[in-house]
């Protein structure tokens, strides 16, 4: 898929999750004139503020395979707020999530994370190789929703994964599941 192909589908699912999401607070118009009336920047200011919708219809049904397989699991922490300009280090990361200081704690790239989804799938495995455009999408999602894209692995054996990176407030979102390696 093209890359304007993928992001005008990504805008057109935004668009959609946004106008579902944003359904049960407004007040719609009851005319035709009032349809008129409504600014642009009315509609903009209701739109959602986080990237829940979005990423958990992305990862929707996907397992993080390893000895074990998990779901991902949105995750948000509003309390980070800052300028998404900067990764988050870890010692930030360790402060948002309450990971003592003595619990190993490493990052890799979002390519390296869903490799085994994408690139290292078993040929023979039709079921997953039938799932390689599913993670190359949610992959691709998560890079072009989140500033600063970083991947925590939090622990031994039972790792805690964490895919996060800032919205467009500054707030962290993303995903998390667990990749047990023995």
């Amino acid at each position: 898929m093209s890359r304007v192909r993928f992001q005008f589908s990504l805008l057109a699912v935004l668009i959609t999750v946004a106008g579902c999401a944003a359904t049960a607070d407004l007040s719609a118009p009851t005319t035709r004139s009032s349809y008129a009336q409504t600014s642009p920047d009315s509609v903009i200011a209701r739109l959602p503020t986080t990237l829940a919708p979005l990423l958990v219809m992305a990862s929707r049904g996907l397992l993080y395979t390893s000895e074990s397989d998990y779901p991902f699991v949105f995750v948000r922490r509003s309390q980070v707020s800052r300028s998404p300009n900067t990764a988050l280090t870890v010692a930030e990361f360790r402060s948002a999530f309450g990971v003592p200081s003595n619990t190993q704690v490493e990052t890799v790239s979002l390519d390296e994370f869903f490799a085994r989804h994408i690139e290292r799938v078993d040929p023979f495995d039709d079921v997953a190789q039938a799932l390689v455009p599913r993670y190359i999408r949610l992959r691709e999602t998560l890079r072009a929703s989140l500033l600063q894209l970083v991947i925590y692995r939090v622990g031994r054996i039972a790792i805690g994964c964490y895919i996060l990176g800032f919205d467009a407030n500054g707030d962290l979102e993303g995903l998390t599941t667990i990749s047990i390696e023995t």
